[in-house]
Order: C-alpha cells, then sequence, then structure tokens
C-alpha cells in the first residue's frame, strides 16, 4: 500500500471515529434530562429516588459538574415539591396533574432553578426547560413552559404566602415543603418556633460522612489518603472515627472506598455501634442489620474476635450486609434470616448485647431522604410503634441475664421513641435503662436528658434526628 494510500486509511478512521464520538456526544443527556428521567421514574413507577439516581449516575459518564446539577435538581425539587406545585400553580390555567408528566416535571426543574439555585441565571433556566419541553412535548407545551416560568421568575419575591400567624400550619407546609399532616403533628408537639426550626434543618443538604474502618487506620491517617486522591476532609464533632468528605467523583472510583478503608455512615448512625459498647469475644445479635453499616462497625469494636449475628427478615437484604463485611475486612459476621419477633427458643438469653435498630418512620432523616415526605402518611406511625413493641419484646428476649440491648430509631416521633420504650418497660420487669452518658461524647453528655435516652435534633446538632435508648436486663 502506498504511503498515500495510508496516509487517507488513516484520515478515514479519523473520521469515522469523530463521527462516532460526536454520536455519542448527541446520546448523553444533559444533566437536566438525566433529572427529567428520575424524577419521572420516582413519580410513575414509585422508585426512591436515591435508588434511580444512583442508576443514572452509574449508566453514563457524567462531567463533575453535570454530576452535581444533576444529584441537586433530583434531590431538590423532591424536597420542595409542595411549594414548587403550589408557586406554578398560581400561573397555570389547569390543574398541575393535567399536564403530563414529563412537562409536570420540566416545569418543576425550571421552577426550582428559579426559586432556590441562585447560582444559574434565570434566562439560562427558562431557555433549558423551553427546550425540554419541545424535546419532550411539542411546541404548544413549550410556549406554555415558557409563559409560566416568566411569570414566575417575575414574581418569586412576592409570592402570596398564607400568614405565619394567622394560618402558621399552612405556611408552614407551603413555604418549607412539607404535609400538612406533619406539620399539624409538630405544631401541636413542639410549638411554632421549633416546628419552623425543625422544617428549615430537615430542608438542608445532609454532608457526605464517612467512618474510617478502626481495623485498618484511624481517621486521621484516612484523611491523608483521601487528600492523595484528591478529596477534601474535615474531622466531624461527634464521631470520632468519622470524616465529612466533598468529592466530585463517585466513591466507588477511590481506591480507599475499593480497599474497604472506609464506611459511608451518616454522623448519628456513627454513635450507635459505640453506645452499644460491644467487647472483643462476645456474642453480639444485630436484628434488623441490613444494610450492614452498623454491623461492621461492631466488628470493628470488637476487633473482629467474637461473633456478631446479623439478622434481617428479608434474605437479599443480607447480601447487602455480606457484600459490606467483606469490603471492610471483616471475618466475624454471620448472616441469618430472622424474625426478630419470634426469637428461636436456641437465641434466647444467648447475647451479651443486642441492637434493634428499628424500622421506622424516617423522619429524621428527611434531609437525606426528601421524597420520604410524600411517602409517610399519619397511620404509618402507629403501625410502625407497634411493629417496634414487639420487636423490642422479642429482642430482649434474646439478651442474657446482666446483658445489653441498645434501641435506635432514626426519628423523633414519641410514639415511636419514648413511649415505645415505656410501654415496655411496664411490662417487662427484668428490664431497666442504663446511663449513656458515660458513653457518649462529652460534648453530647448532657443530652441525656432522661436516664437511658437520647434524642438528637437536625435543628440543634446538625445530625440526622435520632433516638436511642440503652437497656439492660438484671442479673439473675
Amino acid at each position: 500500500m502506498s504511503r498515500h494510500r495510508v496516509e487517507y486509511a488513516d484520515k478515514g478512521r479519523v473520521a469515522q471515529a469523530s463521527s462516532l464520538q460526536k454520536q455519542k456526544e448527541k446520546e448523553r443527556l444533559s444533566a437536566r434530562d438525566a433529572a427529567l428521567l428520575v424524577l419521572r421514574e420516582v413519580e410513575l413507577q414509585d422508585a426512591y429516588v436515591n435508588l434511580a439516581l444512583n442508576r443514572m449516575l452509574g449508566s453514563m459518564a457524567f462531567s463533575s459538574n453535570e454530576r452535581a446539577l444533576l444529584t441537586e435538581l433530583a434531590y431538590g425539587v423532591l424536597q420542595r415539591l409542595n411549594t414548587l406545585d403550589w408557586a406554578l400553580s398560581l400561573y397555570l390555567d389547569r390543574p398541575l396533574p393535567k399536564l403530563t408528566p414529563w412537562i409536570r416535571n420540566i416545569l418543576r426543574i425550571g421552577a426550582y432553578q428559579l426559586c432556590y439555585l441562585r447560582r444559574i441565571p434565570p434566562p439560562a433556566a427558562v431557555d433549558e426547560a423551553v427546550k425540554q419541553a419541545h424535546r419532550y412535548g411539542h411546541h404548544g407545551v413549550a410556549s406554555l413552559v415558557n409563559a409560566i416560568l416568566r411569570k414566575l421568575e417575575k414574581t418569586k419575591e412576592k409570592l402570596p404566602w398564607p400568614s405565619r400567624r394567622r394560618s402558621p400550619e399552612l405556611y408552614l407546609s407551603l413555604y418549607y415543603s412539607y404535609p400538612q399532616w406533619m406539620i399539624h403533628r409538630w405544631l401541636a408537639e413542639f410549638g411554632l418556633k421549633e416546628t419552623e426550626a425543625l422544617c428549615a434543618a430537615g430542608n438542608e443538604p445532609a454532608p457526605l460522612t464517612v467512618r474510617a474502618n478502626s481495623l485498618r487506620l484511624n481517621r486521621h491517617e484516612l484523611a491523608e489518603k483521601l487528600k492523595y486522591e484528591g478529596v477534601e476532609t474535615l474531622e466531624l464533632p461527634f464521631a470520632g472515627a468519622g470524616l465529612q468528605i466533598k468529592i466530585n467523583r463517585r466513591l466507588e472510583e477511590l481506591e480507599c472506598f475499593q480497599r474497604g478503608l472506609f464506611q459511608v455512615q451518616g454522623e448519628a448512625s456513627m454513635l450507635v455501634a459505640p453506645l452499644l459498647n460491644p467487647q472483643p469475644g462476645e456474642m453480639v445479635l444485630d436484628l434488623c442489620s441490613a444494610p450492614g453499616g452498623k454491623t461492621v462497625h461492631l466488628a470493628e469494636l470488637m476487633q473482629n474476635r467474637g461473633t456478631v449475628i446479623a439478622a434481617d427478615l428479608h434474605p437479599h437484604r443480607l447480601k447487602l450486609v455480606e457484600a459490606t463485611a467483606r469490603r471492610q475486612g471483616v471475618g466475624i459476621i454471620f448472616t441469618e434470616k430472622l424474625d426478630g419477633r419470634h426469637m428461636p427458643a436456641e437465641k434466647q438469653g444467648c447475647f451479651h448485647r443486642v441492637l434493634l435498630d428499628v424500622p421506622c418512620s424516617g423522619l429524621g432523616v428527611l434531609r437525606r431522604k426528601g421524597d420520604l415526605k410524600w411517602r409517610r402518611q399519619p397511620e404509618d406511625i402507629p403501625a410502625l410503634a407497634h411493629l417496634q413493641h414487639e420487636l423490642l419484646r422479642g429482642a430482649f428476649t434474646a439478651v442474657r441475664p446482666g446483658g445489653v440491648l441498645l434501641y435506635s430509631a432514626c426519628t423523633f416521633e414519641p410514639e415511636e421513641t419514648t413511649e415505645v420504650i415505656k410501654k415496655f418497660l411496664n411490662r417487662e420487669p427484668s428490664a431497666y435503662l442504663s446511663f449513656l452518658s458515660p458513653l457518649l461524647p462529652p460534648s453530647l453528655s448532657k443530652e441525656e436528658k432522661a436516664e437511658g435516652m437520647l434524642q438528637l435534633w437536625p435543628q440543634h446538632h446538625d445530625l440526622d434526628g435520632f433516638f436511642i435508648a440503652r437497656i439492660r436486663k438484671k442479673d439473675r
């Protein structure tokens, strides 16, 4: 083949590769289109936003800026859903549900940028929404999107909010975007000032926090390794092994993650295992253990010596525990399908310590799971409280005399927290509360308002809302 023919062939391959690259770029979704698909999946398929978002982020390559915008839009729209729908309805000539899911969510994405994402110029937010409406609708609805968002942009600083003084329930529901039944409950329990502070804190983005795997390194050493990978870190104030991290790529891409040097975990959740205080060589039971963050923490505190039985009702969730244990290099965790309400005879009185992290309403973690606001219903709370009491009764039978049970729930609803504990203690003469303060970080020791019980609050501690109670079984 002549030199000229080789050059032509090379140029042809380059042109073909360039054409394929351009085609791929056309097929690649923008952050706004990806957010639209996630929100549509949440709305129509009842998907959880974190799972739908993770699938989207894992399915294609996004730049760090695109990842950040996609995440902000998906979580932000659901966090502020009530407010966005109300604001849009002020300018629509038809009910929002009458629009297609595509256009409804395009309007929400545009409105969120206009009202809450001030770093994006309003003309850009409107223009991108109109382009989306053309792609996922037609010229008529694109004109509608343009008109509605332009009206909102002009009037967003003067929206006709309900009176905070005369209609506090409606005001808080619309201004902070919460279901009215939640606001009604909280006003009755906490009063206006505390409820407003709780609502505001629940809308703040939760930090991304990790706990160092103490079997392999401490948090200072982890911070150094993460710094080498380009990750900024900040030591957490309450959890001694915890770091807040800032990252612009997927966690799974970090070598530190792949080597099992840390576990992603909220700071309030990091406090649970140390308050159970498991010792090396002990027999420990973790009921409702999936996905396994607290389970591996127990094993690490035990220096990987002893036995941790990780139980859950659902076998597929136990696989998550097993995967977490493998990645963290923990060898003392054994999974078992178990209904904690009905403790098998051979397990009764066997365990030095039992962790019961109960299924709950999750109202303490709304800053992480904004879509949970719209999933929960008032009747869920008494139903969950009944389940929690049954689990507590069953779990306590597994505790040996002199042993300890730790009850935890990511909520602050009395029916799921203090009332469950009081009801149980009234019916179980061998149980009594044991002080938490000797095991708490010094800065939290005064938060134990009642012996053996601790309530953490987003608005007071900048933590997830978490309730913890420490119960000991009397010696024979």
